[in-house]
């Protein structure tokens, strides 16, 4: 389904010599340029994880214990957000949060692979919207022992966007590193994002919405 991001990494890491990102999209014009930039970075990426690629990456989806999962509840609504009941409306493992629902993979994966196992489960590496999104998932990753996890943010010709080609108007960075070497997004469990090298393997959310949630 996507055959582009491999090769559009590989030429972010040697060629890409664009100035700092924008933070913010600022006008429809430039928001439909950087959406057909994803589109075409979308379609270089390879196909899900087969079956036997998931087995051998030892994917672990649902480690958090029912616990941890009351735990999260109460933190959601100590933020006051608007949460479903997770088990009714997204498929087991998932946490829904407003219209989306959220999966936090605890199984350690590079940027490009933890895409195609989100692809998989039809959805994405995560984009983040919202502050009440980025406390959300900072809360998962924390309660199930995360420091870091990768988002679906990465910068490409450019521009950040969001793999998922969601508007990049929300920004939180805590530390902004060279596009050129580092142009994958990466959540921080206790501060804002940082970006950071595609091939280092974390942990990562995966998003999916819409009626198949």
């Amino acid at each position: 389904m996507k055959v582009l991001i491999l090769a559009a990494l590989l030429c972010m890491y040697s060629a890409v010599t664009h100035a700092a990102p924008a933070d913010v999209v600022e006008s429809l014009g430039e928001e439909n340029m950087i959406q057909e930039e994803a589109v075409e970075v979308e379609t270089m990426v390879e196909g899900p994880l087969s079956a036997a690629e998931v087995a051998e990456t030892g994917v672990q989806e649902h480690l958090l214990p029912v616990e941890a999962m009351e735990e999260v509840t109460e933190d959601v609504q100590a933020l006051n957000l608007d949460v479903v009941d997770r088990m009714s409306l997204c498929p087991p493992g998932w946490f829904r949060l407003g219209s989306r629902c959220f999966l936090m993979v605890t199984s350690r994966m590079n940027w490009l692979t933890a895409e195609r196992y989100c692809v998989g489960q039809q959805g994405s590496l995560a984009s983040v919207q919202s502050p009440d999104e980025y406390n959300f998932l900072q809360s998962l990753a924390r309660l199930s022992g995360q420091s870091t996890a990768w988002i679906g943010g990465f910068y490409f010709q450019g521009a950040w966007m969001w793999i998922d080609r969601a508007g990049f108007y929300y920004t939180n960075w805590w530390t902004q590193n060279s596009v050129s070497s580092y142009p994958c997004l990466h959540l921080n469990s206790n501060s804002g994002w940082s970006n950071n090298n595609c091939g280092t393997s974390r942990a990562f959310f995966c998003a999916r919405n819409g009626p198949s949630c």
